[in-house]
């Protein structure tokens, strides 16, 4: 035993699947230990989904979709997080950093509270303000943190951080499935299908802002990628900055609901421009964010490799 040495607060971290971490990322994660995701509930029709990382329920929300049945999601019951809670304790886990979807598009967070004040441990709950990798790459970077052995305050600071700088951009092929979800007056999306407006999105403060409304599918395309590679561009030189090395690197998600020729075009350029200093990674948009966005919408974000080395493969 080293005297003065304080003892070390075995941390685990939770999540949601709104996060769109790949499934076999998640599946590892777990088996590792230290981690749990949490599923949100789907609805299409009267059935409920509660594993929406089953490829099935994707399949379900297409023919859903074509038919214009009735698709809304919710938040997870309280009990769900008190169950995995519970669960991590009894694994000897001390401190629970639980980072979930923006309390802006979601009462996910709400319902983790509720928990947390019950729980057997200390559980630190955070609201990432994003969704998709935006909040998948904070939840990377506190578990990276934990797997390191910080200290409590010092995974929620890395999750924060990554939240802070984590970018998103998200594009929409068309307006239908937000109006009927509530997210945009239905005018907008009459006016939208009118114009052939394409628009790119991005989370700012939480909340779903239309950075740009490009008109027409090839204009679209052509400005998602000029946003992308200018993303990735700033990233690398952020990671130069943060890491001290002579050149940075960036990991950058990119993921798409049935989109997947620009998620392709969007990969293949920025492998093209940035070598290895730029890892690609493809999954799925989340199918709980796909019931409101439709079919083809396409999210890239991007962070400095230095933030999520469990996630970089030189493991900086």
């Amino acid at each position: 035993m080293t005297l003065g040495r304080e003892p070390r607060t075995r941390v685990a971290v939770v999540t949601d699947s709104a996060a769109g971490l790949a499934p076999c990322v998640t599946k590892e994660w777990i088996q590792t230990g230290g981690f749990a995701c949490i599923s949100l509930p789907l609805m299409i029709g009267d059935q409920i989904y509660t594993d929406s990382d089953d490829p099935g329920v994707q399949e379900r929300l297409v023919v859903a979709t074509a038919e214009g049945r009735r698709m809304t999601t919710s938040r997870p019951s309280p009990g769900a997080f008190t169950s995995v809670y519970e669960s991590l304790a009894t694994q000897g886990y001390e401190h629970i950093v639980s980072v979930h979807l923006s309390a802006e598009l979601s009462g996910t967070v709400d319902s983790a509270r509720s928990s947390a004040r019950q729980a057997s441990v200390p559980v630190s709950v955070i609201d990432s303000r994003s969704a998709a990798m935006g909040q998948g790459f904070a939840v990377a970077a506190a578990r990276d943190a934990a797997r390191a052995g910080a200290a409590p305050a010092e995974v929620e600071k890395a999750a924060l951080h990554a939240c802070d700088i984590a970018h998103m951009l998200f594009y929409v092929p068309n307006l239908d499935a937000l109006a009927k979800s509530g997210r945009i007056p239905k005018s907008l999306a009459v006016v939208g299908q009118m114009f052939q407006i394409r628009p790119i999105a991005t989370i700012a403060e939480g909340k779903l802002k239309y950075l740009e409304r490009p008109r027409q599918e090839a204009a679209a395309i052509k400005r998602m990628v000029e946003l992308v590679l200018d993303e990735a561009e700033r990233t690398i030189a952020e990671d130069t900055r943060i890491s001290g090395l002579p050149s940075g690197r960036a990991v950058v998600a990119i993921q798409d609901f049935y989109g997947r020729p620009l998620a392709e075009l969007l990969s293949e350029r920025v492998r093209t421009r940035f070598g290895e200093a730029a890892q690609v990674m493809r999954s799925t948009v989340p199918p709980v964010l796909a019931v409101h966005a439709g079919l083809g919408p396409v999210c890239a974000v991007s962070v400095p490799s230095s933030l999520v080395p469990g996630l970089s493969p030189t493991g900086r």
